[in-house]
């Protein structure tokens, strides 16, 4: 009996030490499992903070440019403006002046040469300064571009993410709407995505007191050559009547707007042989349309 005793006692003993030798093998497999997929994750998000900071660094130098594409266009905007209502009082002016030296043609007194040569160099001074205002609305509104082919989604994309930042845009639900069928355009990019940006950040203005701020946009394929892109918000509109000047100069619905945004957003559209235009929405707030060529790649699906 106690041979037998100690047998089982044995055998007992050998598989406890057998079951704790496999526990041990196990807990080192789960402990090294485990190890690696925190170091996987570990990776993981050390590659996320990369791409994130890449990210940060992108939409730092795209706000850089687009400030400086914004003030370029304001000045080239501000200069065809100017012309443009200084060019009338000169042409008025060298009238007047043109007349007056009619005028004198008819005195016969000796000092009339005397006047005659400054009324003609007057003249002559008026007639420079006229063509130096007109070669400069030329240069402003000629409105050449570096066009390139461009994919709409990320052009779409980084300008919402550098429109939607700041305190503005808390508590906007933005819905992005893009058409397979209408990816590429032909286009400068920085210029484009200065219209968007200007855009977006005007419906933000728009909705800062609506208690419902919706911002849509969509893309859309406007025929077999055309892209249209279409800014949305749900705010409270403007009257039908101011529709049609927003895109004049110096026309704004804002208290302290400067009514240059939209003049400048036509420039760079039209430039690029699109149209743009606004209109109300079914509900609330407006909706801006503008078109841009299409671009076709050849061997590149749309789908993509």
């Amino acid at each position: 009996m106690k041979i037998a005793t100690v047998s089982v006692a044995l055998t007992a003993q050998k598989r406890t030490e057998a079951r704790l030798r496999h526990l041990n093998d196990t807990l080192e497999q789960r402990v090294a499992e485990r190890t690696a997929e925190l170091a996987d994750a570990n990776q993981r998000l050390l590659r996320e903070k990369i791409e994130r900071e890449r990210a940060d660094d992108r939409l730092q130098e795209l706000q850089v440019e687009l400030f400086h594409a914004a003030r370029l266009s304001t000045a080239g905007q501000m200069a065809a403006a100017l012309a443009h209502e200084l060019n009338q009082p000169l042409t008025a002016a060298t009238n007047f002046v043109n007349a007056a030296r009619r005028g004198l043609a008819d005195l016969e007194l000796r000092e009339t040469d005397t006047i005659r040569g400054d009324m003609n160099e007057a003249a002559r001074q008026v007639l420079r300064a006229g063509q130096i205002i007109r070669r400069l609305r030329e240069f402003a509104s000629r409105g050449e571009t570096e066009r390139r082919v461009e994919n709409v989604v990320s052009m779409v994309e980084e300008a919402s993410a550098l429109a939607l930042t700041g305190a503005g845009a808390l508590g906007t639900e933005l819905r992005l709407r893009f058409d397979p069928k209408a990816s590429l355009v032909l286009a400068d990019r920085i210029q484009v995505q200065q219209v968007l940006v200007n855009l977006i950040r005007n419906a933000l203005d728009a909705m800062a007191e609506s208690r419902r701020r919706e911002l849509t946009v969509t893309t859309a394929l406007f025929d077999q050559e055309t892209v249209e892109l279409a800014i949305s918000d749900s705010g409270p509109g403007v009257a039908r009547d101011m529709i049609d000047h927003l895109f004049e100069p110096f026309f704004s619905t804002k208290d302290r707007g400067m009514g240059l945004g939209l003049s400048i957003c036509r420039t760079i559209v039209e430039s690029h042989g699109g149209r743009i235009e606004a209109s109300k929405n079914s509900g609330s707030g407006l909706c801006f349309r503008f078109t841009l060529p299409l671009a076709r790649v050849e061997g590149f699906d749309d789908a993509n």
